[in-house]
């Protein structure tokens, strides 16, 4: 995709001051994410409000899940949203992005470009199926990252903290790290889910420093998922060291995804 909007000045900041959201559904009619392009912006205002400047649109895709969208009309639609968020947000960032479904072929449907990376780089958001009683066991998650890992494919895995394999063994966590695999959690189970397996494990992976990236995977207004970030951030620095949690707030993001550096 072509570059994202510019983003304003952010020398004089902190990393904490312009975090960075790796996971957001935001390209309207691509998935179950935000409906129409108001509803699009406004979640992007939400999550500025959040404290968030940079975003990445990672709609899902595989038809296992539900979501193949296409991906000229993924591209057009992002475009759109970047230049209304240039306008309307001009101190925020827009990158495109995908989710995908990390089934059994993956590799091949990246080399096949069905989709997108993180914004300009070569790594690429993957998920496993978990909802209702559907879960995937972790043989399956760690035979297809190692896959991935075969095939040489730079691989973010999105809220770990969801999956029942992992909750059930939380080294696998540090098992799926070991295949060169960065996670991502979900800022809002940091603190604020009140699912308490889902969030002692993502307060678990955080203090074995297992974490690289958050996102507010929000997927639309209420009564979908919005973006709650800001109080998962504040947790971070209250409980881990600043080094790690510019890490994983911004740092990471400028290292592997092609955000700008700050500084």
């Amino acid at each position: 995709m072509d570059r994202p909007v510019s983003i304003q000045e952010t020398e004089k900041r902190s990393y904490r001051d312009c975090p960075v959201d790796i996971h957001s559904h935001t390209v309207w009619g691509a998935d179950d994410g935000a409906g129409s392009p108001e509803e699009a912006l406004e979640l992007i205002r939400l999550d500025r409000e959040e404290g968030i400047r940079v975003v990445f649109s990672t709609p899902h895709y595989g038809i296992e899940n539900g979501y193949a969208p296409d991906r000229d009309t993924v591209r057009e639609r992002f475009l759109q949203l970047s230049e209304t968020v240039r306008e309307k947000l001009p101190d925020m960032l827009l990158f495109p992005g995908t989710e995908w479904y990390c089934a059994e072929d993956i590799p091949e449907r990246i080399r096949r470009r069905e989709a997108f990376p993180l914004g300009s780089s070569d790594w690429y958001l993957v998920e496993f199926l978990e909802y209702g009683e559907v879960s995937e066991p972790a043989e399956v998650m760690l035979g297809r990252l190692r896959k991935l890992k075969d095939s040489k494919i730079n691989t973010v895995l999105a809220h770990p903290e969801r999956y029942k394999a992992i909750q059930e063994d939380p080294d696998l966590a540090k098992r799926i790290c070991d295949l060169g695999v960065l996670l991502q959690v979900n800022a809002y189970d940091l603190f604020l889910n009140k699912k308490e397996t889902t969030r002692n494990l993502a307060q678990w992976m955080a203090k074995e420093h297992l974490i690289s990236f958050i996102g507010s995977d929000m997927h639309g207004l209420p009564p979908k998922r919005t973006p709650r970030m800001k109080e998962g951030i504040q947790w971070l620095y209250e409980n881990v060291e600043k080094e790690y949690a510019d890490d994983i707030v911004r740092r990471n993001a400028e290292r592997y995804l092609g955000v700008e550096k700050m500084g």
